[in-house]
């Protein structure tokens, strides 16, 4: 009997150790198979400018996608004061704009917080008083949402993620130095009720832009920060798109290949807001950004939302 028990417990540990080991394999890279397919663009969304997005699996089925922008006839060409807009979809890939959110906040996005009566959360940024301040919201039906909670007045910059797991939530945001010359991306936790439970640590990289990050499983999410590419007058450096692992407060650069369906001649800004899941494929949402002149004035950006899918490799 007790050979058997000796038996019996060392084969469930090797099971559990098995399991273990394979619920920790290591993420190794991101590579997109196919090209990307344009799903929205400002035009087809009858805006002038459109930024800075997500697209989220609708419990009951469908796609909802949200995105700030703004018409001629609302608030001009005005980066801090752009409105919230929402538009959805059947099939992941043709949206329909369905109405305004919110006025006046930008580089938001939306998620699911894990709570019964308000599963959906909103984080923002918000210009009051000649003054970003970075609130969170909470709503029943992810359209109304009701009041704000502060969770930063001071280290926040353009669009942050916010990532529940293990009852806190991970917000993924982007900092200035203390020179106020270079972002870097950075982490924090908090409590569903916007507490801050860790300081803000820097993440890999030098001056990456949005850090907008993806869930991949119980530990990992991956971060996809913006680049550009000779963007702005004076901007000669070719930056190229990379993604890095983030396990924890710690993060690693992924090898990645979506510069493959870049044009790497034309000037863009590349922002990707993360991970959406169709008939079962990952895809990567992202958005394009150029100008249709030479000169970058803002009532020449052609904006395009895109979603390529993407393949997760492990060691």
């Amino acid at each position: 009997m007790k050979n058997r028990f000796t038996i019996a417990t060392a084969i469930l540990t090797a099971l559990m150790l098995s399991g273990c080991r394979q619920a920790a394999k290591e993420i190794a890279s991101v590579s997109f198979p196919e090209p990307p397919v344009e799903i929205l663009t400002n035009e087809s969304a009858g805006m002038n400018l459109i930024n800075y997005f997500n697209i989220i699996n609708l419990p009951e089925g469908g796609y909802r996608m949200y995105f700030s922008g703004y018409k001629a006839d609302e608030c001009g060409p005005d980066w801090d004061n752009q409105n919230l807009y929402y538009a959805e979809s059947e099939d992941g890939f043709h949206y329909e704009l369905k109405g305004k959110v919110m006025d006046s906040i930008v580089e938001q996005t939306v998620f699911f917080t894990g709570e019964k009566d308000k599963p959906f959360g909103l984080v923002g940024r918000v210009r009051e008083n000649r003054k970003f301040i970075m609130y969170m919201w909470k709503s029943k039906d992810g359209i109304e949402f009701g009041d704000k909670v502060v969770l930063s007045t001071d280290w926040n910059d353009t669009q942050a993620v916010i990532v529940p797991r293990d009852g806190r939530y991970k917000l993924y945001t982007r900092t200035w130095d203390d020179s106020h010359r270079n972002r870097k991306n950075a982490v924090a936790e908090y409590t569903p009720e916007g507490e801050l439970l860790t300081e803000v640590a820097p993440l890999a990289g030098d001056f990456l832009y949005n850090p907008a990050a993806s869930p991949v499983d119980d530990r990992v999410d991956i971060l996809f920060p913006t680049y550009f590419n000779n963007m702005y007058p004076g901007m000669t450096d070719t930056c190229f798109f990379k993604c890095f692992a983030v396990d924890g407060m710690f993060s690693k650069e992924l090898q990645c290949d979506l510069n493959n369906w870049v044009e790497a001649d034309e000037p863009w800004v590349l922002a990707a807001p993360g991970f959406i899941e169709i008939g079962g494929d990952r895809y990567l949402a992202y958005n394009t950004r150029s100008y249709s002149h030479d000169t970058p004035r803002e009532t020449d950006v052609v904006t395009k939302y895109k979603l390529i899918k993407a393949v997760i490799n492990y060691k």
